[in-house]
C-alpha cells in the first residue's frame, strides 16, 4: 500500500490520515472526506501502519 495526500472527516474531525490501506480512513464517506488535515493529529493506525513499513 502507499502513503497519501493527508485527509479527514469533516463529520469527525480531529484526526487525519495518510494510509491509502487505513481502515478506518478508508470508512470515511466520500461525501465527507476532505483533504488536509483539518488541524487534527495523526490516526493512531496510520502511524501504526507507518511505523511497521505497511503504509
Amino acid at each position: 500500500m502507499a502513503k497519501v495526500s493527508p485527509f479527514h472527516s469533516k463529520a469527525n474531525p480531529g484526526k487525519y490520515h495518510v494510509c491509502s490501506n487505513c481502515t478506518e480512513g478508508n470508512n470515511i464517506e466520500p461525501r465527507n472526506k476532505v483533504p488536509g488535515t483539518g488541524g487534527g493529529q495523526l490516526c493512531s493506525r496510520c502511524k501504526e501502519l507507518q511505523s511497521s513499513g505497511g503504509c
